[in-house]
């Protein structure tokens, strides 16, 4: 594979992970301000932000 186009597609997964990254985040938010319990948006909030994580070291290394 080419290397530009191995850097688009994680960009593209960069992106796309941030997207929902964002998103869980807003339902976590919501979850506790309405004091409805949040341990598992929480999760999925940090599981999508390890993954995020990942994904941008990738990235920068490509």
């Amino acid at each position: 594979m080419h290397p530009r186009a191995r850097a688009q597609r994680l960009e593209m997964v960069v992106g796309i992970l941030g997207f929902f990254t964002a998103v869980a985040f807003i339902v976590t938010v919501v979850a506790e301000v309405r004091g409805q319990p949040a341990l598992r948006p929480a999760l999925v909030l940090a599981g999508f932000a390890v993954i995020l994580a990942v994904a941008v070291y990738f990235w920068r290394k490509s």
